[in-house]
């Protein structure tokens, strides 16, 4: 089977700044993906939910805040946002645009979204880890949020590509969603091969043999969400 690939430019929307990369209408098994910009004062919705949620900062900083407490955030960092939390990001980081990638459970977009009700919440913190932070040792497969964090629907790892290397072919039941942060590369995908760049998601189906090769003289490197 082919896999999805879609970049921010070819789905953004300049009104609401936004890019559905991932949506229903795709028949993603286990969660959607969306890209956003959030400008200087500006804040992300504020709302209340019963489904948990992943963010990603891909530029600019500011702060999110969660059930009324303050949490500063930057580029690389990875955000999990626990279910029944009341929460938005505000653009106070002087940084220009929040540029942002948003990943929910299929429940939430099923459900119409989580619109603009607020409410009191369950006080538990988000979860930020920087991607700095991640342990080098694992390799070029690094958990970012896992099981442990409350990630019971899709966990986020990341992968870098050193020119000239090849990331281990694989398959496995369940499917691989990828969103490449940095660079080019070529993603093989049952004996054929598709070039993928900065702002491209890709969605390998399952049970699909895929590889990830370099094919410049520069690092690539994406995020990895695949099911718990």
């Amino acid at each position: 089977m082919e896999p999805l690939i879609r970049n921010i430019e070819d789905v953004y929307n300049p009104d609401d700044r936004r890019a559905r990369l991932l949506t229903l209408d795709d028949n993603p098994p286990t969660c959607t993906l969306s890209y956003s910009e959030i400008p200087p004062g500006g804040t992300s919705s504020h709302h209340i939910h019963e489904w948990e949620h992943e963010v990603f900062i891909i530029s600019g900083s500011g702060t999110i805040y969660c059930d009324g407490n303050e949490y500063t955030v930057r580029a690389g960092d990875a955000v999990f946002v626990p279910p029944n939390v009341d929460h938005y990001t505000l653009n106070n980081g002087g940084e220009g645009d929040i540029h942002r990638i948003e990943v929910n459970p299929l429940i939430a977009a099923q459900s119409g979204g989580g619109g603009s009700r607020t409410g009191v919440g369950t006080g538990q913190p988000p979860v930020i880890r920087n991607l700095s932070e991640i342990d080098q040792s694992d390799g070029p497969a690094r958990r970012v949020l896992a099981a442990d964090d409350g990630a019971v629907n899709y966990i986020m790892a990341y992968r870098g590509l050193d020119p000239g290397s090849t990331a281990p072919k694989h398959a496995h039941p369940g499917e691989h969603l990828g969103f490449v942060i940095e660079g080019t590369c070529i993603l093989q995908v049952d004996g054929r091969d598709y070039t993928v760049r900065r702002g491209d998601v890709a969605l390998v189906p399952p049970n699909s043999e895929h590889e990830w090769r370099s094919n410049s003289d520069t690092k690539a490197a994406w995020l990895v969400f695949n099911p718990a």
